[in-house]
């Protein structure tokens, strides 16, 4: 069953179980996935679908600071439980250890790259939907200081 499938078989559990916020998040990740079918013209691969739920996690992180600067706590709980139900289709990451373990043993691999650009661009290469972006940036960078 693809992610878009399982989506809109938790998108009935959620209108049986009555459960809104679930319900919501869903039919907005639903819309977003809509969206990405009809610009690209073609039916969308789960790399598509994981691209685009990603997507939405990162639009409710950037809207926990925002909700969070300006003291609005409620508005910030709800984006963080709309992320845990988005988060709930999209392929596990790796754990911060995991993914520094795998920078330090690149590195000994490749000596040669002294530059966390660099070394974060290969490594998400190799990496791929395993970790986030940011995240290995930040690791790159600890890792290479």
């Amino acid at each position: 069953m693809s992610i878009k499938e399982n989506i809109q078989e938790a998108m009935k559990d959620a209108m049986r179980a009555k459960d809104t916020i679930r319900l919501e998040c869903l039919r907005m990740a639903k819309g977003a996935i809509l969206v990405k079918e009809k610009s690209s013209g073609d039916a969308v691969t789960d790399e598509d679908v994981v691209a685009v739920m990603r997507t939405e996690v990162k639009k409710r992180q950037q809207s926990i600071e925002m909700f969070e600067e300006h003291g609005k706590m409620e508005e910030a709980d709800a984006s963080r439980q709309e992320i845990v139900v988005l988060e709930s289709f999209l392929p596990q990451q790796l754990s911060i250890e995991d993914l520094e373990a795998k920078v330090r043993a690149y590195l000994a691999d490749h000596p040669d790259i002294n530059h966390a650009g660099k070394l974060t661009g290969a490594m998400k290469k190799e990496l791929g939907d395993a970790a986030d972006g940011k995240m290995l940036n930040e690791i790159c960078r600890k890792v290479l200081s």
